[in-house]
């Protein structure tokens, strides 16, 4: 074999072991394309705990459409536990669950809690809860509500200046800090609107009692009232008051098909949750260092629907007054001479009530409401 032979075999043999490494690259990049998967993201996953359906008209209904909507733009996955009761053991099942779903996160949606809730918190550490409460927290807890008695302030304005008989009535479940926060600023509201104003609140016994619900409208209806508002889950006060021509403010949505609703006092539930769980992406954990959220008015968390063409002038140009007072911080609602209905001085001529008190303290109600049988 001569040189020139043994050059062209050894270019042939390198031109070969070439070909061989490209297939077996090839081959590989084929491989992985065909074979190999990334594995997967899980999405974070909260559970939600509601006493009534998701898509029941109120509160159940602005609470689940609010985390939804905060989720859905979060990229996590939301697993609801609907008609849920209220006991200890009721609890660890639920949880339990969503423990075995993955949860890790879990909304409960009722203003009232068993005293041994808070106990029962600590048996899931790794758990972080959020609850419907100003009154307590836990180290793994939000404590989560709106200010909602800002606004409920203004509906007292309104109802002030649109009673004609001067007899306002309002329905609520039971007396605790929650209702009578609302209950005392929209009382503060009627009487700022019109000083001979009465204020009679009718009890129902829960959050949720259609029958008992029904049955206070009758009863506010017959002490002459003809302007109410009221804080209950559902929807049964504003389809009783519309039926018996009573002028109402609904409490968690305006309902424009009813001649009677005057305007509603409602909360943003989807920013506050978008609140607390953009939080936890940032930084994997919800609470901050008071575990609680608690934002409203200046926060543009709570706020007045628009009102109706029935809502008087003077009732117009109050609430206009009261946006811009409260936006200067003047003529706040909890402030100055303020007794309760046994009267007990609570808040002197010069004082302020502390977001503290009002958040654990207010277990009385301010002069000027009279409570119905």
């Amino acid at each position: 074999m001569n040189r020139s032979d043994e050059k062209r075999l050894e270019a042939r043999q390198r031109h070969f072991i070439l070909g061989i490494v490209v297939m077996v690259l090839l081959c590989i990049v084929v491989s992985v394309a065909e074979f190999h998967t990334v594995p997967k993201q899980t999405r974070p996953k909260i559970g939600m705990i509601m006493r009534g359906t998701k898509d029941e008209d109120g509160w159940n209904k602005v609470q689940y459409e609010g985390l939804r909507d905060a989720a859905k733009e979060l990229g996590m996955d939301v697993i609801v536990k609907e008609n849920a009761l209220r006991s200890i053991g009721d609890y660890k099942k639920i949880i339990d669950g969503f423990v075995a779903q993955g949860v890790q996160r879990v909304i409960v949606t009722w203003h009232r809690y068993p005293p041994e809730l808070r106990e029962f918190l600590r048996q899931y550490p790794n758990i972080e809860f959020i609850l419907q409460t100003t009154e307590f927290s836990e180290d793994n807890m939000v404590s989560c509500s709106t200010r909602l008695f800002e606004v409920q302030y203004l509906a007292g304005l309104i109802a002030g200046y649109q009673t004609e008989t001067g007899v306002v009535g309002y329905v609520a479940p039971f007396s605790c800090v929650e209702v009578n926060r609302g209950l005392n600023a929209f009382t503060i509201g009627v009487k700022r609107a019109n000083p001979s104003a009465h204020v009679k609140v009718a009890w129902s016994s829960d959050w949720n009692t259609p029958e008992r619900e029904r049955a206070a409208v009758e009863s506010l209806a017959m002490e002459d009232v003809d302007v109410l508002s009221y804080q209950q889950d559902g929807r049964t006060v504003a389809d009783a008051a519309e039926k018996k021509g009573i002028d109402y403010i609904d409490a968690h949505e305006m309902h424009p098909e009813h001649r009677h609703c005057l305007t509603a006092v409602q909360s943003d539930w989807k920013t506050v949750y978008h609140n607390i769980l953009s939080r936890h992406v940032r930084t994997g954990r919800m609470a901050n260092a008071n575990n609680y959220l608690w934002q409203g008015f200046l926060e543009q968390i709570v706020s007045v629907a628009p009102l109706s063409e029935w809502v008087k002038p003077k009732a117009r140009e109050a609430i206009a007054r009261s946006v811009r007072d409260r936006v200067k911080g003047e003529h706040l609602i909890y402030g100055g001479e303020i007794y309760d209905n046994n009267g007990v001085k609570r808040c002197d001529a010069k004082e302020i009530l502390s977001n503290e008190y009002l958040r654990v303290n207010m277990n009385w109600l301010v002069k000027g409401v009279e409570q119905v049988e």
